[in-house]
């Protein structure tokens, strides 16, 4: 059986025109920031014909709420004559869910509701979603990642103003990671930085997308590289207390440590800089960064490591342990001694 494709929310902007609306879109997907702006869409093109702010209701749905009670929202009339807005979040909470088939077969004309399910539908075939799929009100909020992130953060950039090559969003994305939400806060941070928004350099980057004066993750990156366990402690404890989540200090060293493991057999093969960082998928700035981490260039260690970073994310998601007590324990196993060399 072929994998049933569910429409991206992009397509949505094509049952948005004038006053003419679905009477329900479903968006799911793994992209909270995609999926939170796809609901700011539609609640801008219904707002004009929304004539009364009791017509308008946002439910965040728990677990012991009952859908077909807020369905009786959706089936009474508006106070003020025009449209009625309903927008309901986390769908996957309710257990009575095949009541919205009843609500799809016949909506009342004068309602509108937006529903939002986070993660992937495991069986589109299933009802409510394969009545959501023929009626076109059921989309897609899917992870961008690669090139298509690159993409659409080169054009977030020209939204503001900035001239944002391709290399400068990938080196970005090397240092933030892929969260959307986070990249577009690194980009109204390098908007308010830059005196020229033409000429963006990978050290306009660096400035604006550590969370703090003193250090950033390339500091970290760079420590560990050198095997020196007494500042990386140092410098993980800094960025902690400056804001960073652990899980985020966790994935940028597991990227590290896989690019590493890369440079290793990209050097054997005798492939240059720039092609390297091409098949690592990374910037050749990031690549070159990480090709300086000597210490970590042997196998033996590569594996330590891998096996700390396992550890410590398993921890973070699974425990309640302090995240400081992670980070010294991460650091510990992933270096194992102390080396003098200077920071």
């Amino acid at each position: 059986m072929a994998k049933i494709q569910i429409p991206s929310v992009t397509e949505i902007s094509k049952s948005l025109s004038k006053d003419k609306f679905l009477p329900i879109y479903f968006l799911c997907g793994e992209d909270q920031y995609t999926l939170d702006l796809a609901v700011e869409t539609i609640e801008k093109a219904v707002a004009p014909f929304v004539l009364s702010d009791f017509d308008k209701e946002v439910i965040s749905a728990e677990k012991s709420q009952s859908l077909s009670q807020i369905l009786d929202l959706a089936f009474s009339f508006p106070f003020g004559g025009g449209k009625k807005l309903i927008v309901v979040k986390n769908f996957e909470k309710f257990n009575d869910k095949k009541e919205l088939s009843a609500f799809i077969k016949n909506p009342p004309d004068f309602s509108i509701l937006v529903v939002t399910q986070s993660g992937k539908i495991s069986d589109p075939s299933k009802d409510p979603y394969s009545n959501l799929l023929n009626m076109r009100a059921l989309f897609e909020a899917r992870v961008a990642t690669g090139d298509e992130l690159i993409d659409w953060l080169v054009k977030k950039a020209k939204q503001l103003g900035i001239n944002f090559p391709g290399n400068i969003a990938q080196f970005l994305v090397d240092i933030v990671g892929e969260d959307k939400a986070l990249l577009e806060i690194q980009l109204q941070k390098l908007l308010n930085y830059l005196s020229d928004k033409e000429k963006v350099t990978t050290e306009d980057i660096i400035k604006i997308a550590s969370p703090t004066k003193e250090y950033s993750i390339f500091n970290l990156q760079d420590v560990v590289g050198k095997g020196n366990k007494s500042k990386a402690i140092e410098v993980a404890y800094n960025l902690f207390d400056s804001g960073m989540e652990i899980v985020v200090i966790v994935n940028m060293l597991s990227k590290f440590v896989l690019i590493v493991a890369q440079i290793m057999e990209l050097v054997k093969l005798g492939i240059n800089d720039n092609e390297a960082a091409r098949l690592a998928g990374v910037s050749w700035g990031y690549y070159v960064n990480c090709k300086k981490a000597s210490y970590m260039m042997n196998d033996e260690r590569l594996l330590n490591a891998s096996r700390a970073l396992l550890n410590a994310d398993i921890a973070v998601k699974t425990t309640s342990a302090d995240p400081k007590t992670v980070l010294l324990t991460l650091i510990s196993e992933m270096l194992g001694h102390e080396v003098s060399s200077s920071f």
